[in-house]
């Protein structure tokens, strides 16, 4: 085992981005959104905690690297239907990238996120720790497009109560829904069924037609997480 040698590199500016995310309760939100966390405010915790994290990252992994950190950002987004998003960006003037310093904050800032509302949220859930862009370096610039790739399966539309009829194509109108489909201008406006939930199906119980569906869009790739009233 060995670390890389990059004493021939030349020392140029690295940037990185990356992301994480915890799923929580709902309760757990709105007990951040109010203060009411009893070690104090985990937002502006967390986001220290992941600072601190870009300037460990050699100490923590021993085939990183030391690097100048020029400059790191964390920052959160809180979702009321349970999702916590961190994001950290990292710059450094070195022979080698900002990726794992960008990585670790995101990763610390979850773990502090999880270690102040463990007492609250038994069952918390980190997931989505990833690289988002790189700039510099032999590789270039690197960006990710999008984290997930969705597919669409089917859609369809109906009139009346009950499964949808198949369409090659859907008209979305701004809120109001798709149009022509009874659900359209109510609370449920366009229903969406992700396919992946059928996993939670026990085997032998439940088994119908992909083609006889009472919802708009069925698709495959996109985490149910994710899709949310508003996301």
């Amino acid at each position: 085992m060995k670390m890389i040698n990059v004493s021939e590199k030349q020392e140029t500016h690295r940037r990185a981005r990356a992301i994480a995310r915890l799923l929580v309760e709902k309760e757990t939100i709105k007990l951040i959104k109010e203060g009411r966390i009893e070690k104090g405010d985990p937002v502006e915790a967390s986001k220290l905690v992941g600072l601190s994290g870009t300037k460990f990252t050699a100490q923590v992994l021993p085939f990183c690297h030391p690097i100048r950190v020029t400059s790191a950002k964390v920052e959160t987004k809180l979702y009321d239907e349970g999702i916590i998003e961190i994001y950290s960006e990292v710059e450094c003037i070195d022979r080698t990238g900002a990726e794992m310093e960008a990585l670790m904050a995101c990763g610390m800032a979850a773990l502090n996120f999880y270690d102040m509302l463990k007492r609250y949220d038994r069952w918390i859930k980190i997931t989505d720790l990833r690289l988002l862009e790189k700039e510099g370096g032999k590789s270039g610039n690197v960006k990710l497009d999008y984290e997930f790739k969705g597919k669409v399966i089917f859609l369809g539309k109906s009139e009346k109560r009950g499964l949808k009829d198949k369409v090659q194509s859907l008209k979305l109108v701004e809120n109001f829904g798709v149009e022509g489909d009874v659900h359209a201008g109510t609370e449920r406006q366009v229903s969406l069924f992700p396919l992946e939930a059928l996993a939670k199906v026990p085997k032998g119980k439940f088994t119908f037609p992909l083609d006889q569906l009472t919802e708009n869009i069925s698709i495959l790739g996109i985490p149910e997480y994710l899709l949310l009233p508003g996301k």
